[in-house]
């Protein structure tokens, strides 16, 4: 079982992959590099894997402890991580294709959109659910 300041790390990891692929994305040069798409795909991974983690053994308790209020709060979390893990891989298996990355602006248009819904959950976790995770588990 992963502790809160273990998902915590994973969040400022994956907040600082943002601020780099933010970059990326608007840099034609740079978005062109080969590693872009590496980066792009570890990038998923990490945030896939969080997302599961939550899932499976944090919200897990929430939803079996908590009050009817911090519940619907969990589920509305997991919604929104269910849309974010289906579009999210969506958008790497499209774009992660040179030829795709032809449409500049349509590229750089979900990027920034996706990574927008990404760090909306990391804040909505950081700010939310921690506290109720934390507030359950005495401490």
């Amino acid at each position: 079982m992963h502790t809160l300041d273990e998902l915590r790390t994973h969040n400022r990891e994956i907040s600082d992959l943002l601020d780099v692929l933010s970059v990326l994305v608007e840099q034609d040069n740079l978005r062109s590099n080969p590693y872009f798409c590496e980066l792009l795909s570890r990038f998923h991974d990490k945030v896939w894997t969080h997302l599961v983690l939550d899932d499976n053994e944090l919200y897990s308790e929430l939803l079996e402890q908590a009050d009817s209020k911090s519940k619907a709060q969990a589920l509305q979390f997991h919604d929104r991580a269910r849309e974010i893990k289906k579009r999210f891989g969506h958008y790497v298996r499209h774009w992660c294709h040179p030829q795709d990355r032809q449409d500049t602006q349509a590229f750089q248009d979900e990027s920034r959109e996706i990574f927008r819904m990404i760090r909306e959950q990391i804040r909505y976790e950081d700010e939310k659910m921690f506290p109720l995770l934390a507030e359950l588990q005495g401490g």
